[in-house]
């Protein structure tokens, strides 16, 4: 074989070889550039996790609404339910160690105005209403996606009148304050809650978190004070019915953790509270 041939077969041994070693770079380099939605579906090979996906959901830390399969049907179906006249309730979840956005009182808020952008197109803006909720951090809420909002329909001549003093939730009871008072509002339900709860973790050995609340008016010092003030106050209640003292436990979010907007009385008012949650055994 002639000098020529063998230097064309080498360039084109060389040639392969680049492609093959290129290809596999480019490849890593794509499974691990983190854009789009690589990382949500996995090869079968990989290893990776496969994210569940919600119709909308969201990220740690970021205010961001994904919409995903299946969100326009999930969007009608919420409108479909809209009472007439009726003011959509968009509640943002938020975990408590996420950070606050900038111009938000918290992640919660600027998610729910997210999920409103949504629905602007089909609701005029003064029928959507923005509220605010923090839970305790769960396993696996830093990885992955969540769904992170909660939608309520609320009739007009209910959004006319203050909440109610008692509020039961899901997962807690809210009891409200008047401006500045550490004392509840008046309430047959309050103590009559109060008394079943007492009665309840006596006899089950449960534990009871009371977590106390302020608007924003006053310094930041103040109101944690006072939030405190008010955890105690429920406390104090539950023990003289019964309750031992190693199963409530009081603390102060103060001012930090708003459910409604500051800017109303309607809203500085729901954020005067404390928040009773459950710890089963």
């Amino acid at each position: 074989m002639t000098a020529i041939p063998k230097v064309l077969i080498m360039l084109a041994l060389w040639l392969l070889y680049t492609f093959v070693v290129w290809r596999g770079c480019s490849t890593e380099l794509c499974t691990n550039c983190g854009g789009g939605m690589l990382t949500d579906v996995p090869s079968a090979d990989s290893g990776a996790v496969a994210f569940t996906r919600y119709p909308i959901d969201f990220q740690w830390n970021n205010p961001k609404a994904f919409t995903n399969e299946g969100f326009e049907a999930f969007r009608q179906s919420i409108l479909a339910k809209a009472p007439q006249n009726g003011i959509l309730e968009i509640v943002g979840l938020y975990f408590e160690g996420e950070s606050k956005p900038k111009g938000f009182d918290n992640m919660g808020f600027a998610r729910a105005e997210q999920v409103k952008a949504l629905f602007a197109g089909s609701l005029p803006n003064d029928h959507i209403r923005l509220r605010a909720r923090a839970l305790d951090e769960r396993d696996g809420a830093r990885e992955g996606y969540f769904e992170s909002v909660l939608f309520d329909w609320i009739e007009p001549e209910i959004t006319a009148t203050p909440r109610s003093t008692v509020e039961e939730l899901d997962d807690r009871i809210i009891i409200r304050f008047p401006f500045g008072s550490t004392e509840k509002v008046y309430d047959p339900k309050v103590d009559d809650y109060l008394a079943k709860l007492a009665a309840r973790i006596k006899e089950t050995g449960e534990e009871v978190t009371l977590i106390g609340h302020t608007d924003n008016v006053g310094t930041a010092e103040r109101n944690q004070e006072l939030g405190m003030a008010r955890a105690q106050a429920i406390r104090s209640i539950l023990l003289r019915k019964g309750a031992k003292a190693e199963q409530v436990k009081a603390d102060s979010k103060g001012m930090t953790q708003p459910v409604a907007s500051n800017d109303t009385e309607e809203g500085r008012h729901e954020n005067r509270r404390v928040e009773v949650r459950l710890i089963k055994k």
